[in-house]
């Protein structure tokens, strides 16, 4: 426990940092979202597009139904398409078409698609891409309906832009401005700061 009985010679003594980044450390490890999504594809929809975003850590995605393929990149978006014979490089992370089979929860079938690892960019957007064996083959076109699932992403994008400057003598609740724009894209970062600066803020240089 803290001890606030901090007054020497009635001059306040600097409380240690190791107490701010205890705080910061049980705010930011939160688990990532999961989802469940229907997609549809046919000749005028050839593949589905889903934006997401990830602090960093494991993943897990998989697409259930009648043979689908899935395409992992990363950033906001993907011109193009990917197909059988094209190399996975740059920010084309991975693909699959039908790892699944044989895992738990599977759909009964051989042909579900599956892809997972862990990322060590830390927060960064992605782009998961759902599309039918047989167009990804080159085949042509097919009819078909998929239940896609993730879990170690969530939905939407980020703005992953960090923009520094050297200052000096800057107060308390300043000098947190740049790791809020790191890891604290939700703002309940900032709420516990500014809780504890409003009631210790005199204490801490």
């Amino acid at each position: 426990m803290l001890n606030l009985n901090i007054l020497k010679k009635n001059k306040p003594v600097r409380i240690s940092t190791v107490f701010l980044g205890v705080v910061v450390a049980s705010i930011t490890c939160v688990n990532p979202a999961s989802a469940n999504e229907t997609v549809s594809v046919n000749e005028t929809t050839l593949y589905r597009d889903f934006q997401v975003y990830s602090a960093g850590g494991s993943y897990v995605i998989r697409a259930f139904g009648a043979d689908p393929v899935i395409h992992l990149y990363r950033g906001t978006s993907r011109v193009g398409y990917d197909f059988y014979e094209d190399t996975v490089s740059g920010d084309f992370l991975a693909v699959d078409d039908d790892s699944g089979s044989g895992l738990e929860g599977n759909s009964g079938s051989d042909l579900d698609a599956y892809l997972s690892g862990t990322f060590s960019y830390g927060l960064d957007n992605y782009v998961i891409r759902v599309s039918s064996f047989s167009y990804w083959a080159g085949y042509g076109p097919a009819t078909q309906s998929y239940t896609l699932s993730y879990t170690g992403f969530s939905s939407g994008a980020v703005d992953t832009r960090v923009t520094t400057r050297q200052s000096h003598n800057l107060s308390f609740s300043k000098s947190l401005f740049g790791s809020d724009t790191l890891s604290d894209w939700d703002g309940e970062l900032r709420k516990t700061v500014d809780s504890i600066n409003k009631q210790w803020g005199s204490l801490i240089k």
